[in-house]
């Protein structure tokens, strides 16, 4: 079992959600445990990642399990601090509509650090001791302060992940998502063949660089390829090994175990042989 780190409530002024730290290595992805759909304005995961402490993201009120941001990384990284905006201003106070991160614990593969946050507006940076580290960070809210409802979402203004005074999240994330049409924002995942004993492992991140790892269980070769990538509705473009190579994709919407996800069918000349594979998303959750 994973252990859990407490760390007292140290509260930090770091201005407002708006004012983007000098990002170090960014975030490639930011996946949910759900997103609220009700009609109103958007809440999606990428909300919480936009230095905007104005937008939000919240999860659905019956979602099985507890809420969670899972960040997945190119790149092994060290976090040594986390911060949240717990909900978007109302005026000078705190917009107390919907329920609040009151409990997070911060992890990675081998451990879980704790962090509590008071109820008041602005950013909240705790130092976390031991930083996490590692390619997948997982933000999971264990304890919230009561919406204004017990039927409220949770919702949650602005996520700060930081490796010393460097951020990896922010304004920047946002114009890097802007810059990707609808059928490429799908892809931002870690795409692996089989989930429980993978070796094909595809990364898009939303820098528009993709990471691909072929390592066989008996026959065949390994293989590791980086490069550039651009999608449009049913291919992907792939530049790597100085050529360019145009793939058919499809992403459909599949339901396994009682629980809703994607399947993503790479089809057509890849730039590895192996590349051309049925893929789900990795687990969110740790183990």
């Amino acid at each position: 079992m994973t252990a859990v780190r407490r760390l007292p409530c140290l509260l930090l002024v770091a201005g407002t959600a708006g004012a983007a730290p000098a990002l170090a290595e960014d975030i490639a992805f930011v996946e949910p445990s759900s997103e609220l759909d009700d009609g109103k304005p958007a809440s999606n995961a990428w909300n919480a990642v936009d230095g905007k402490d104005t937008t939000q993201w919240c999860a659905k009120p019956d979602q099985r399990g507890s809420a969670i941001l899972s960040f997945g990384f190119d790149q092994p990284v060290t976090v040594s601090h986390v911060g949240l905006v717990l909900a978007a201003p109302k005026g000078d106070a705190l917009d107390k509509q919907n329920k609040r991160a009151r409990v997070v614990t911060v992890g990675d593969v081998a451990r879980r650090v704790e962090a509590r946050f008071k109820d008041t507006p602005g950013m909240q940076l705790l130092e976390l001791s031991p930083p996490v580290k590692g390619r997948r960070i997982v933000v999971e809210v264990l304890e919230t302060w009561d919406g204004a409802s017990p039927s409220a979402p949770l919702c949650i203004a602005e996520v700060l992940l930081k490796k010393g005074g460097t951020g990896m999240t922010g304004g920047q994330i946002a114009t890097k998502l802007r810059s990707l049409n609808t059928p490429a924002k799908r892809l931002l995942h870690e795409w692996l063949d089989d989930p429980s004993a993978p070796t094909r492992t595809l990364l898009f991140n939303v820098d528009g660089t993709f990471h691909y790892r072929f390592e066989p269980l008996l026959e065949g070769k390994p293989a590791k390829l980086r490069g550039k990538w651009t999608a449009w509705d049913k291919g992907i473009k792939l530049e790597t090994l100085g050529k360019t190579f145009t793939v058919s994709s499809r992403v459909t919407k599949i339901d396994e175990g009682g629980e809703p996800t994607v399947e993503l069918v790479i089809s057509g000349e890849a730039p590895h042989a192996s590349m051309v594979a049925t893929f789900r998303p990795a687990p969110k959750r740790l183990p």
